[in-house]
């Protein structure tokens, strides 16, 4: 868990791999910690002042309504609901100016592609769990959005970054959370619909994706490798995460054998050139932003580059290799003996203040009202009087 304003979609986005691999392996390995996630709409509100930016919530929205998928727990699915609800009032373009689509953050000025394919992918899903006709309506309104602004290259089949002003896209590619969360956003409409038309752009998402992000070793490498931010490091897990989710969808085997072979020979080429396993695993070289970890630190641990080599850990690039891992279980796979139930006792969750001295020394306390909340500016930040890191 990270703490700040770094730290919070991360957050939510761990969680859906490890309910997934609770699911894909048949074992309830820290099911308590998974179900310990839960949190009220308010309280994710709470993150950082104003309020979080929309993509940030729409993680947790993914991560709890797959919670609930696979657990059964009816307050996940709730608090999904309620995000959803939320970013569609306060983040939704009303005026339906180039055809709706949701803002970014509080500044209402940029409609990021992330956003939306985030929201389309739970409108989806919350439709197929809820029967709700309005997360159908509204799947149709962002879907068009989408395809209004023409963020998918119908030539490539690559994903643009967002839209301007003029309704068209940006022109800027890369990132491969955004195929990611498309592919598993057309995976959800496909389940609702059986329309196969959604599995065949999904596959050439999926195709062109690879292509774009495979280096000439075959391995899959962000386009800012090897100098991706803390929130980059991430995209290359999303990405595979969503892919996993359109295998199990393929009626293709061959089709499916070949993103299997191709999930293997990755997770063999981290464990070969971006591994670390040291004896003690401290000499690794790990990373924590906001202090130590409430256990002690085990291994293997892996760095942001798949390439390798080996440069540091920390749970960014952890949680990635983590979601490349889970991805790759082969279907029916079950988990034999002791440890699949392993489920250690946690620390209960602690209210902290600036009083509390809660953030690095490098990175300023940001109190907001009613100021029983806080955020973690970072470095380059300065806490304004509103409570807000600018």
């Amino acid at each position: 868990i990270w703490n700040g304003y770094d730290g919070f979609w991360e957050n939510g986005c761990v969680l859906e791999p490890m309910v997934n691999f609770i699911e894909y392996a048949n074992n309830t390995r820290y099911i308590n910690v998974v179900k310990a996630s839960q949190r009220e709409l308010y309280s994710l509100l709470e993150a950082y002042g104003p309020y979080p930016s929309f993509d940030d919530m729409g993680w947790y929205g993914l991560s709890y309504s797959r919670i609930y998928e696979v657990l059964g727990e009816q307050e996940f699915l709730q608090t999904a609901i309620d995000i959803f609800n939320w970013a569609w009032k306060t983040g939704w373009d009303h005026t339906y100016r180039c055809g709706g689509g949701f803002w970014f953050d509080n500044n209402f000025e940029n409609k990021e592609t992330i956003t939306n394919t985030e929201f389309l992918q739970l409108a989806a899903k919350l439709y197929r769990l809820t029967k709700n006709n309005d997360f159908l309506v509204k799947m149709d309104q962002i879907y068009f959005y989408i395809l209004r602004n023409k963020l998918i290259n119908e030539t490539t089949y690559l994903i643009n970054d967002g839209a301007t002003s003029k309704c068209k896209p940006n022109q800027s590619y890369g990132p491969t959370y955004l195929p990611g969360t498309m592919i598993g956003s057309l995976v959800e409409m496909y389940k609702i619909s059986e329309n196969k038309s959604h599995i065949d752009l999904a596959i050439k998402l999926a195709n062109a994706a690879i292509l774009n992000s495979t280096n000439i070793t075959g391995i899959f490498t962000e386009y800012c490798d090897p100098h991706c931010n803390r929130d980059e490091i991430l995209f290359k897990g999303i990405f595979v995460r969503n892919l996993r989710y359109l295998m199990d969808e393929l009626d293709d085997e061959d089709q499916r054998e070949h993103y299997q072979n191709w999930l293997d020979f990755n997770v063999k080429a981290i464990i070969q050139f971006n591994m670390c396993d040291k004896d003690p695993i401290s000499n690794c070289n790990i990373t924590f932003q906001d202090g130590p970890p409430y256990f002690n630190v085990t291994g293997p641990v892996f760095s942001p580059d798949w390439n390798g080599p080996f440069t540091y850990g920390a749970p960014e690039p952890q949680t990635a290799a983590f979601d490349l891992f889970v991805a790759s279980i082969k279907p029916e796979t079950t988990c034999k003996g002791t440890f699949c139930s392993y489920d250690p006792s946690y620390p209960p969750p602690q209210t902290l203040t600036c009083g509390s001295h809660p953030c690095p020394s490098n990175e300023e306390c940001c109190e907001y009202s009613p100021y029983t909340s806080y955020t973690c500016c970072t470095p380059d930040q300065k806490c304004n009087k509103q409570g807000i890191c600018v």
